[in-house]
């Protein structure tokens, strides 16, 4: 490589001259007094204006202050009422609960409908191990079907529940451990709404793309459906399932959640994603 010194004594001058530059005009600026004076004036601007914004944050720290515990009476007061808040909101509705994990208890979700004034119509859990090895040929076995793949295991879950039979099909997948059938009162046809307990702690492997989404679009086609789950639960299963243009609530667990779940019940139009937020906020479903 050629090197060309011409080049280094030219940009080493430059350095040494800008150098030279700088300390002439810094020693010009320190000796007048005019510029000594702006600068004094600029300086006195600057702490004028944190003063102002310093106090500002001061007041708006008070305000967020106030607020938060207002919203703490708020939801208090939410607690205290809700019995009030939901009751006759859902009289003569009938409604059916599905569950993806045993290890769910519905209970909470039968009181709240409950004390609304509806009626669980069904409460069934559907088990992963519908997928398991071997399942597919043990269900052809009982039922003299020839299921080779999951669609088709699905399928016949969910028309095994739109059945309205328990002594069919549904009471064999029961017998098989595939499902688990918490009540059935055979009123598919008079069931309302349906309420999807999502449950994303699982080992099994894309559960909300292979389990969840096609029983809710399947039953979605039948019956309006609403997606909850527990507040302490991972939201980013939610969020998928909220894309199938349902109304979801992630803190049924919680006073404002069973509000949220009985305003959607009411209004099966209602549409969005209801419960905490990320920034901790909780937001509900309005009906004009």
């Amino acid at each position: 490589m050629h090197i060309n010194f011409k080049y280094f004594i030219v940009s080493i001058g430059s350095i040494f001259l800008a150098l030279g530059i700088g300390i002439l005009v810094g020693s010009s600026l320190g000796n007048n007094e005019t510029i000594q004076k702006q600068n004094e004036a600029i300086v006195k601007d600057i702490d004028e204006q944190f003063n102002e914004l310093k106090t500002k944050d001061e007041q708006l720290s008070e305000e967020n202050s106030s607020l938060k515990e207002n919203m703490g009476k708020y939801k208090k007061y939410i607690e205290s009422n809700e019995a009030l808040l939901t009751a006759g909101k859902l009289t003569g509705k009938q409604v059916g609960i599905i569950s993806f994990s045993e290890k769910d208890s519905s209970e909470n979700l039968d009181s709240v409908i409950a004390n609304a004034g509806g009626n669980v119509a069904f409460d069934i859990v559907i088990n992963e191990s519908l997928f398991e090895k071997g399942s597919a040929q043990k269900i052809n076995e009982k039922l003299q079907t020839n299921i080779s793949k999951d669609s088709e295991l699905i399928d016949l879950v969910s028309d095994a529940i739109k059945e309205s039979d328990s002594n069919g099909r549904l009471n064999v997948l029961s017998e098989l451990g595939y499902v688990k059938v918490e009540k059935y009162t055979n009123q598919f046809d008079a069931v309302n709404n349906i309420v999807v307990f999502n449950n994303p702690a699982t080992k099994m492997k894309n559960k909300v793309a292979t389990l969840e989404k096609p029983v809710i679009e399947s039953l979605k086609s039948e019956k309006p459906v609403l997606v909850v789950q527990n507040s302490s639960s991972n939201k980013e299963s939610l969020k998928e399932l909220s894309k199938l243009r349902v109304a979801t609530i992630n803190n049924i667990d919680q006073s404002m959640g069973h509000i949220s779940l009985i305003t959607c019940l009411t209004n099966d139009k209602i549409i969005g994603d209801f419960g905490k937020t990320d920034d901790n906020m909780v937001t509900i479903p309005v009906t004009k």
